[in-house]
Protein backbone atom coordinates (compact mmCIF):
# COMPACT_ATOMS: atom_id res chain seq x y z
CA UNK A 1 0.00 0.00 0.00
CA UNK A 2 1.48 3.36 -0.85
CA UNK A 3 2.28 5.85 2.05
CA UNK A 4 -0.11 8.40 0.37
CA UNK A 5 -3.39 6.67 0.78
CA UNK A 6 -2.49 4.66 3.93
CA UNK A 7 -2.61 9.14 4.63
CA UNK A 8 -5.38 9.63 3.36
CA UNK A 9 -7.63 6.86 4.58
CA UNK A 10 -6.94 7.98 7.75
CA UNK A 11 -7.39 10.89 7.78
CA UNK A 12 -10.88 10.07 6.09
CA UNK A 13 -11.48 7.50 8.97
CA UNK A 14 -10.94 10.44 10.98
CA UNK A 15 -8.80 7.43 13.51
CA UNK A 16 -8.26 9.20 16.56
CA UNK A 17 -7.31 7.75 20.26
CA UNK A 18 -10.11 8.86 22.95
CA UNK A 19 -11.26 8.08 26.32
CA UNK A 20 -13.21 5.84 24.99
CA UNK A 21 -10.98 4.01 22.46
CA UNK A 22 -7.64 5.28 24.18
CA UNK A 23 -5.69 2.51 21.28
CA UNK A 24 -7.49 3.69 18.47
CA UNK A 25 -4.88 4.64 16.38
CA UNK A 26 -2.47 1.44 17.17
CA UNK A 27 -5.77 -0.92 16.51
CA UNK A 28 -5.87 1.14 12.67
CA UNK A 29 -2.59 0.26 12.15
CA UNK A 30 -2.71 -3.10 13.30
CA UNK A 31 -5.82 -3.68 11.14
CA UNK A 32 -4.37 -2.13 8.38
CA UNK A 33 -0.78 -3.19 8.29
CA UNK A 34 1.13 -6.32 7.30
CA UNK A 35 3.55 -5.95 10.28
CA UNK A 36 7.18 -7.85 10.95
CA UNK A 37 8.23 -7.12 14.43
CA UNK A 38 11.58 -9.17 13.67
CA UNK A 39 13.84 -9.36 10.08
CA UNK A 40 16.78 -11.60 10.66
CA UNK A 41 19.98 -9.89 11.59
CA UNK A 42 21.71 -10.27 8.32
CA UNK A 43 18.90 -8.30 7.13
CA UNK A 44 19.44 -5.81 9.13
CA UNK A 45 23.12 -5.68 8.56
CA UNK A 46 22.87 -5.41 5.27
CA UNK A 47 20.69 -2.89 5.35
CA UNK A 48 22.79 -0.50 7.93
CA UNK A 49 25.67 -1.38 5.18
CA UNK A 50 23.47 0.23 2.94
CA UNK A 51 22.87 3.31 4.63
CA UNK A 52 26.17 3.59 5.73
CA UNK A 53 27.36 3.51 2.24
CA UNK A 54 25.21 5.52 0.67
CA UNK A 55 26.33 8.38 2.82
CA UNK A 56 29.88 8.20 3.22
CA UNK A 57 32.12 10.94 1.33
CA UNK A 58 35.22 11.96 1.10
CA UNK A 59 36.29 14.97 1.98
CA UNK A 60 40.28 15.57 1.86
CA UNK A 61 40.80 12.48 2.47
CA UNK A 62 38.72 12.26 5.74
CA UNK A 63 35.43 10.28 5.49
CA UNK A 64 32.43 12.16 6.40
CA UNK A 65 29.01 10.88 7.31
CA UNK A 66 25.71 12.49 6.37
CA UNK A 67 23.30 12.10 9.70
CA UNK A 68 20.48 13.71 8.48
CA UNK A 69 20.49 11.72 5.24
CA UNK A 70 21.24 8.49 7.27
CA UNK A 71 18.52 9.26 10.08
CA UNK A 72 15.80 9.01 6.68
CA UNK A 73 17.05 6.04 5.09
CA UNK A 74 17.12 4.20 8.48
CA UNK A 75 13.05 5.14 9.13
CA UNK A 76 12.13 4.46 5.63
CA UNK A 77 14.01 1.12 4.94
CA UNK A 78 13.01 0.16 8.49
CA UNK A 79 9.20 0.93 8.13
CA UNK A 80 9.57 -0.41 4.19
CA UNK A 81 11.28 -3.93 5.62
CA UNK A 82 9.10 -4.21 8.39
CA UNK A 83 5.55 -3.78 6.77
CA UNK A 84 3.61 -3.68 3.58
CA UNK A 85 3.76 0.27 3.16
CA UNK A 86 5.89 1.47 0.13
CA UNK A 87 7.65 4.68 -0.49
CA UNK A 88 6.87 6.32 -3.60
CA UNK A 89 9.68 8.59 -5.20
CA UNK A 90 10.64 11.13 -2.78
CA UNK A 91 10.82 9.03 0.57
CA UNK A 92 11.26 12.95 2.56
CA UNK A 93 7.72 13.47 1.35
CA UNK A 94 6.37 10.16 2.60
CA UNK A 95 8.23 10.46 5.70
CA UNK A 96 6.50 14.33 5.88
CA UNK A 97 3.10 12.49 5.33
CA UNK A 98 3.82 9.83 8.35
CA UNK A 99 5.21 12.57 10.60
CA UNK A 100 2.34 15.29 9.91
CA UNK A 101 -0.19 12.54 10.39
CA UNK A 102 1.22 11.37 13.80
CA UNK A 103 1.22 7.91 12.26
CA UNK A 104 4.88 7.77 11.79
CA UNK A 105 6.13 7.09 15.68
CA UNK A 106 2.74 4.74 15.95
CA UNK A 107 3.65 2.35 13.31
CA UNK A 108 7.46 2.54 14.44
CA UNK A 109 6.55 1.33 17.69
CA UNK A 110 4.53 -1.80 16.15
CA UNK A 111 8.39 -2.94 16.03
CA UNK A 112 10.30 -0.80 18.20
CA UNK A 113 12.68 -3.51 19.66
CA UNK A 114 13.71 -4.74 15.78
CA UNK A 115 14.03 -0.85 14.54
CA UNK A 116 16.29 -0.02 17.34
CA UNK A 117 18.28 -2.66 16.76
CA UNK A 118 19.09 -1.72 12.84
CA UNK A 119 19.84 1.28 14.77
CA UNK A 120 22.81 0.25 16.87
CA UNK A 121 24.06 -1.76 13.85
CA UNK A 122 24.06 0.79 11.52
CA UNK A 123 26.06 2.80 14.10
CA UNK A 124 29.07 -0.17 14.24
CA UNK A 125 28.85 -0.35 10.77
CA UNK A 126 30.03 3.69 10.89
CA UNK A 127 32.36 2.69 13.64
CA UNK A 128 33.81 0.51 11.46
CA UNK A 129 34.06 2.58 8.30
CA UNK A 130 35.51 5.30 9.53
CA UNK A 131 37.72 3.78 11.90
CA UNK A 132 40.25 5.04 9.15
CA UNK A 133 39.38 9.36 10.27
CA UNK A 134 41.13 8.45 13.85
CA UNK A 135 44.37 11.05 14.15
CA UNK A 136 46.61 7.96 14.58
CA UNK A 137 45.47 6.29 11.19
CA UNK A 138 46.00 10.02 9.53
CA UNK A 139 49.58 10.55 10.69
CA UNK A 140 50.70 6.93 10.19
CA UNK A 141 49.14 7.71 6.04
CA UNK A 142 50.93 11.20 6.26
CA UNK A 143 54.27 9.22 7.92
CA UNK A 144 53.97 6.93 4.65
CA UNK A 145 53.58 9.63 2.38
CA UNK A 146 57.00 11.33 3.97
CA UNK A 147 59.24 8.26 3.85
CA UNK A 148 58.29 7.63 0.21
CA UNK A 149 59.05 11.20 -0.69
CA UNK A 150 62.19 10.46 1.31
CA UNK A 151 63.24 7.57 0.29
CA UNK A 152 62.89 9.32 -3.59
CA UNK A 153 65.12 11.87 -2.51
CA UNK A 154 68.04 9.53 -1.06
CA UNK A 155 67.91 7.88 -4.05
CA UNK A 156 68.83 11.46 -6.09
CA UNK A 157 71.34 12.38 -3.49
CA UNK A 158 73.01 9.35 -3.95
CA UNK A 159 73.27 8.75 -7.19
CA UNK A 160 75.01 11.92 -7.48
CA UNK A 161 77.65 11.64 -4.59
CA UNK A 162 77.88 8.06 -6.39
CA UNK A 163 79.14 10.52 -9.74
CA UNK A 164 80.51 12.94 -7.70
CA UNK A 165 84.45 13.69 -7.85
CA UNK A 166 86.42 15.75 -5.74
CA UNK A 167 89.04 17.20 -8.45
CA UNK A 168 86.49 18.32 -10.15
CA UNK A 169 83.43 19.64 -8.07
CA UNK A 170 81.90 21.32 -11.34
CA UNK A 171 81.92 18.57 -13.09
CA UNK A 172 83.63 17.53 -16.46
CA UNK A 173 81.54 19.38 -19.01
CA UNK A 174 81.83 22.57 -17.08
CA UNK A 175 84.71 24.44 -18.33
CA UNK A 176 86.53 28.14 -16.60
CA UNK A 177 85.46 30.20 -19.01
CA UNK A 178 81.58 29.10 -17.98
CA UNK A 179 82.72 29.70 -14.11
CA UNK A 180 83.94 33.46 -15.10
CA UNK A 181 80.63 34.19 -17.07
CA UNK A 182 78.89 32.96 -13.61
CA UNK A 183 81.23 35.04 -11.15
CA UNK A 184 80.85 38.17 -13.37
CA UNK A 185 77.03 37.73 -13.70
CA UNK A 186 76.77 37.50 -9.48
CA UNK A 187 78.94 40.54 -8.59
CA UNK A 188 76.86 42.45 -11.41
CA UNK A 189 73.70 41.68 -9.30
CA UNK A 190 74.61 41.36 -5.45
CA UNK A 191 75.32 45.23 -5.52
Amino acid sequence: MKIAEFVQNFKDKKVMNSKVAPDAVQKYIEKELEIKTYIPFNKKREIAEMIVAQNIRQVDGIKKYDNINGYVALVVASIAIHTNLEFGTDPVADYDLLAESGLLSQIIAEFKGSHDEIDIILKMALDMELEDNNVSALIGRFLNKISGVLDNVSEVVKENFENFNPDDPLGADFKKEDLAKLSSFLNKYSK
